[in-house]
């Protein structure tokens, strides 16, 4: 049974309107309606656990495993970041026909799902930064790298980690930049910073981010 679901049946069995239960939980009736209807998530843990008391039952009852990927990713980066975690869930979700993920590989899924988008997005802004750097690289390719964000070999081809997908746009865009500047300058130069700030201004408040230690889900 989904959040949704379960949140409109304990408040029923409670005899709550939602007027009611919205009150008693000091938020609005459309965000109690946005609930019910499975629009919206409650973004604080704490939230949950307050919804479990007034409905009396055990906040793990409310807070499944596909709550709780969407608290993480809103308490992590914002309400960005819960909608992308909900589109995530839906489109893994719907690899199984008519039915819910086996808790065991909902992580393995998940990670298979942002991989794929990470390839599209990186190799798309690749396309768009080419024209204006003026150079193409050899080959692009998305892999799972430990301890780089991506990577420029001496042949031309360039590397980028997934987890750029969980980043900020503009921080992905500074490695995508970063690295197709490399085709030019295969050094860390001044010229080489001088040219990366053609593209991005701001590339050393992005470049700090990423060194860090940025923290992401799957760390």
């Amino acid at each position: 049974m989904k959040f949704c679901d379960k949140v409109k049946k304990e408040r029923r069995a409670k005899g709550l309107t939602q007027q009611q239960f919205a009150d008693m939980l000091g938020v609005s009736l459309r965000t109690i309606t946005n609930y019910e209807k499975g629009d919206s998530y409650p973004k604080q843990r704490e939230m949950y656990g307050k919804m479990a008391e007034i409905l009396g039952v055990d906040i793990n009852y409310l807070l499944t495993e596909n709550e709780e990927f969407y608290i993480n990713a809103g308490e992590k980066y914002g309400t960005g970041g819960a909608a992308q975690a909900k589109a995530l869930i839906q489109e893994v979700t719907g690899l199984f026909a008519g039915g819910e993920l086996d808790p065991d590989s909902v992580s393995e899924r998940l990670r298979a799902c942002l991989i794929r988008r990470a390839t599209e997005r990186l190799n798309a802004r690749v396309e768009h930064y080419v024209p204006l750097i003026g150079r193409r690289p050899g080959r692009v390719t998305v892999r799972d790298q430990r301890t780089k964000w991506g990577s420029c070999s001496t042949l031309g081809n360039v590397n980028f980690n997934w987890k750029l997908i969980m980043a900020p746009p503009e921080a992905l865009d500074y490695v995508v930049i970063h690295e197709l500047c490399h085709l030019y300058e295969f050094n860390h130069s001044d010229r080489f910073w001088q040219r990366v700030g053609r593209y991005q201004r701001d590339y050393a408040h992005w470049r700090d981010f990423l060194r860090s230690g940025w923290n992401h889900p799957f760390g």
